[in-house]
């Protein structure tokens, strides 16, 4: 943990302190932040508060006095609650601004923790309660060049399985054996097995296959409903996997497909407004950091909805442009989005995240996803971390 940065950020935002807080390893962006083992178990509340200057202060059960032994500060043990409440009394001053893991009507649930019960109990000892969250992205949400490193490790691997499972599909297609017969399924447990082969960690969420009407759903699962896949199909895989040693950082993209060589026109006209979406997020986030402009998320998202909706699709756009990566593949730093939430937190070096604009008709049988993963580095320069599709991909068959 660095105490000394973290408290400047605190005094940068005119805040007081920042008080953290944890029951049963429920905020794991605490542990990671102050550098806990959140795979030890923990059965008591504890806080922690870093006030804008001056010592950390531990407020621990004396059934778990250790819980917070790596940390610098002051420590006080409480037996029961009336004690629990007049050490957090004592501690943060009234009519104090403190910082905690909250997010105002919940428009960020990614790093809102603390539960209502909590937030009501601080607020009785005169104390206001204000967001965490650009110091959860600063202190959290960034990927700074090593772990980065790692990302661009798994990069050519996962293009690699992917491609491979497109030429899968062919291959099992030429057979032209109908007693051969292959699913979704099948080919996402393919994937997922190179992947392990590959020294690859996809936490038990294998890649999405989905074909079709399956591939205007944007989380299908082919796992609980799936289907043969044949010739002239719309394929989309979505896959997401990081190396499997800690602090990795996730690469997440989706490919589309053809069981073919002759695109349907309906097919080729969505893929183009979709691609086109994505470069235009792209160009826009680059020349805002040439420039030197501030750049949010949620206008990069509404940069894409805005296209799409003038090409006429925008109501069949039913999720944000992209999302945060990191040791999670959705990560808490900033999303680009404007619907589902207004996310007003700026892009700022270090910060590393999908841009996935997606049409989905599932009555007409199509569904075009095309996700890239973008960097900031710490000069501010923005690049695309792998290859782009720029063409749906012809599975000969």
């Amino acid at each position: 943990m660095d105490l000394f940065n973290i408290q400047k950020s605190i005094r940068d935002l005119n805040f007081d302190g920042w008080l953290f807080y944890d029951f049963a390893n429920r905020d794991l962006i605490s542990y990671r932040i102050l550098g806990l083992d959140e795979h030890k178990h923990t059965s008591r509340r504890w806080f922690y508060f870093i006030p804008s200057e001056g010592n950390p202060q531990k407020i621990l059960s004396k059934v778990e006095p250790k819980k917070l032994a790596n940390l610098p500060g002051d420590e006080h043990y409480y037996l029961n609650w009336e004690e629990l409440h007049g050490f957090l009394k004592k501690n943060l001053p009234k009519g104090s601004k403190i910082a905690m893991n909250y997010s105002p009507n919940n428009n960020i649930p990614y790093i809102s923790t603390i539960d209502l019960g909590t937030g009501e109990l601080i607020r009785s000892f005169g104390v206001e309660i204000v967001s965490s969250m650009d110091l959860i992205q600063e202190y959290e949400g960034l990927v700074k060049e090593d772990a980065f490193q790692t990302h661009m490790e798994a990069m050519p691997l996962m293009h690699e399985i992917t491609i491979g499972a497109f030429e899968e599909i062919g291959r099992r297609l030429k057979l032209n054996d109908p007693n051969e017969s292959f699913t979704e399924y099948d080919i996402s447990q393919w994937m997922k097995t190179q992947m392990e082969k590959n020294g690859l960690d996809c936490m038990g969420s294998p890649p999405q296959v989905s074909v079709n009407e399956h591939a205007a759903d944007p989380h299908f699962d082919p796992a609980f409903t799936t289907v043969d896949i044949k010739k002239g199909d719309i394929i989309l895989i979505d896959s997401w996997a990081k190396l499997k040693k800690p602090g990795s950082i996730y690469y997440d993209f989706t490919m589309m497909a053809y069981a073919g060589t002759k695109i349907p026109p309906r097919y080729q006209e969505i893929w183009e407004i979709v691609r086109d979406a994505r470069d235009l997020v792209v160009k826009v986030e680059k020349e805002k950091f040439i420039e030197g402009k501030e750049c949010f998320g949620w206008e990069l998202d509404k940069i894409a909805r805005d296209f799409i909706t003038e090409k006429g699709f925008g109501q069949y756009f039913i999720h944000r442009t992209g999302h945060s990566i990191g040791q999670e593949v959705h990560g808490n730093a900033v999303h680009l989005d404007s619907l589902e939430t207004q996310d007003e937190r700026r892009i700022v070096p270090y910060i590393l995240h999908s841009v996935e604009p997606g049409i989905y008709l599932p009555d007409e049988g199509i569904g075009v996803r095309s996700e890239i993963d973008v960097y900031v580095d710490g000069n501010g320069i923005v690049e695309v971390t792998g290859p782009l599709q720029e063409d749906i991909f012809k599975i000969e068959c």
